[in-house]
């Protein structure tokens, strides 16, 4: 697995309750920075599942190495208890990878239990009550007040280990209600496969294969459409930095019930355009755009996805190919996918807590 450091630049906002005519200014925490970083060692364990069984880093581990997911609670968070349904159902594309899986809580074996037995979880959830494992790896939620029902949550996000325990990639995001999903996680490591249902779209210039990460996503899901493009021989396009040029990108439409990033690029080349002596950053050999997006958390969405069950994401392709002679017209091709909608898991444990 190619080392590399995946974490978003994250800011949570953290308020310091004062009194109302002294507020302070809100302070920010770069969650970025917390916990090991890539080439960095995690901490050891000794955790118990929902059967009680005793679990360390490297009983977990795969071939490959693992993926350890933090998780706020799967009693009382929605969003933690619809990404271990999706980790579950993406269980056995992990294990092909030669991965093992775990995720970690601070919620009780009895709790993991209930939601393992109601949801079918077959890879181990492990209990760290006391969050003892969750404040050594430096990510314990320093924003919830100690005494509190909540006190000892992490922040929540992704580490994927080598055999060796360190951390290859990682994934932690701005909104604690945004999780990768295992098809966002892939793509970003240049793991993914492309699907069967991938769009092939045949121009003069360019030759695109698209399709979007996931056939189902839930609020908070962070997904993305993928754009692999292989220029024509003598081809390129315009890459970022490339000023008064047409630069290649997606563009999406507008949707309220979705949240979406910036495009992402992969490292351009210069092209040296000698009749002008101009020299611009340009794509010439195949290479990949990655449209990162999320559904909605806000109130709004959420009240509008209220008995929906798909999501259509559309918007156009927009490029100008050129030459070493000439540019030609620009093209802006209309696309769209459409996933199906997961509703977030409200259901409570049943057991004390």
């Amino acid at each position: 697995m190619i080392m590399r450091s995946m974490s978003s630049t994250l800011a949570l906002l953290l308020f310091v309750s004062l009194p109302a005519r002294a507020q302070q200014a809100p302070q920010k925490i770069d969650v970025s920075r917390l916990g090991p970083q890539a080439g960095q060692a995690v901490p050891d364990f000794r955790l118990q599942d929902a059967q009680g069984k005793v679990w360390t880093r490297d009983s977990i581990m795969g071939p490959r190495g693992a993926m350890l997911v933090f998780s706020r609670s799967v009693d009382w968070c929605p969003y933690c208890k619809t990404q271990v349904i999706e980790l579950q159902s993406r269980l056995g594309e992990l294990k092909a990878q030669g991965l093992g899986l775990a995720v970690i809580t601070y919620d009780s074996p009895a709790i993991l239990a209930d939601f393992s037995r109601r949801r079918g979880i077959a890879f181990p959830l492990l209990s760290d009550p006391g969050s003892q494992t969750i404040n050594a790896y430096g990510i314990l939620n320093t924003t919830v007040a100690a005494g509190t029902s909540n006190y000892g949550i992490p922040f929540p996000g992704t580490f994927l280990i080598d055999r060796t325990g360190k951390v290859t990639s990682r994934f932690f995001e701005e909104a604690y209600q945004e999780r990768n999903t295992i098809s966002t996680i892939m793509i970003a490591l240049g793991n993914a496969k492309t699907p069967a249902a991938a769009k092939r779209i045949e121009t003069d210039h360019l030759d695109i294969t698209s399709y979007v990460s996931d056939e189902v996503v839930a609020p908070g899901s962070l997904f993305s459409v993928v754009f692999d493009v292989k220029p024509s021989a003598g081809i390129h396009v315009y890459a970022p930095g490339a000023e008064n040029y047409r630069i290649i990108t997606f563009r999406i439409d507008a949707n309220p019930i979705l949240s979406t990033r910036a495009v992402q690029y992969p490292a351009s080349e210069i092209y040296h355009f000698k009749p002008l002596d101009e020299r611009v950053p340009v794509f010439q050999k195949p290479f990949r755009l990655v449209q990162s997006m999320a559904v909605s958390t806000s109130t709004e969405a959420r009240a509008a996805l209220k008995g929906v069950d798909t999501v259509t994401i559309s918007g156009s392709f927009e490029y100008q190919a050129c030459d070493d002679r000439l540019c030609f017209t620009p093209r802006s091709i209309p696309v769209s996918y459409t996933v199906k909608l997961r509703q977030l898991d409200t259901e409570r444990a049943t057991v004390p807590k």
